[in-house]
């Protein structure tokens, strides 16, 4: 019988954290989720990988590693990320795959946000862009039939090194979110479809530094 991924699913809160290396467990970069929403739909993802995995692989100490702990009150559940690969609860490895690498993909992402990655929308989590920072603050629905049309409005927060804030507003409707063009910065948030047409909403933005030629965006 298949061992599960997770015992307790009341998830509360999920830390990432990157070690210099397997042997090396210097942390060069650490974060936590407190969107439980977000946590809950990645450990679905996660749990579609096979649990008993394929293969057994042996690795250097010079391999990259990532731990994921998912807590549930003061319950911590951890899950090793070896090369890109997910350890199975068995402690085996699945052959390489292009969805566990997606899965990296998106946590690498949260951990080294930057101009033109594609990042998953996560309440509440700060990302340092470097030169800049932006904070997903959630996205609110606004009703306002009969008298107009109704919209869904995501709401980040930019703030730059001299510590000028905003607040940024994202209307989605009858019609998809248009390319937002910070006026200060020059940069552009996409939040339907990214530079690669790949789709984004609602789940992702992506930060570009030019507007994909078949795009038209709003200024603030």
């Amino acid at each position: 019988m298949d061992r599960p991924w997770f015992t307790d699913k009341n998830f509360t809160s999920l830390e990432i954290r990157k070690d210099r290396s397997l042997a090396n467990h210097t942390v060069v970069r650490s974060i936590t989720v407190t969107d439980t929403g977000y946590i809950g739909k990645f450990a679905a993802r996660i749990e579609q990988i096979p649990p008993d995995g394929d293969m057994m692989i042996s690795f250097s100490g010079d391999a990259e590693h990532l731990t994921l702990i998912f807590f549930s009150g003061s319950k911590a559940q951890e899950i090793d990320v070896i090369q890109k690969g997910f350890k199975t609860p068995s402690t085996g490895f699945n052959s390489k795959n292009d969805y566990e690498k997606e899965l990296y993909a998106e946590i690498d992402a949260l951990l080294f946000p930057a101009i033109d990655r594609i990042v998953p929308k996560v309440e509440g989590l700060l990302l340092d862009f470097g030169d800049f920072s932006l904070c997903y603050k959630g996205t609110r629905f606004e009703d306002l039939a009969p008298v107009t049309l109704s919209f869904h409005i995501a709401e980040f927060t930019f703030a730059d090194k001299k510590g000028n804030t905003e607040l940024i507003e994202i209307y989605a409707g009858q019609v998809p979110p248009e390319p937002f063009i910070l006026k200060a910065s020059g940069l552009i948030i996409l939040t339907f479809r990214s530079k690669e047409e790949r789709r984004l909403y609602p789940d992702f933005f992506q930060v570009v530094a030019a507007l994909p030629s078949s795009a038209s965006a709003r200024i603030v």
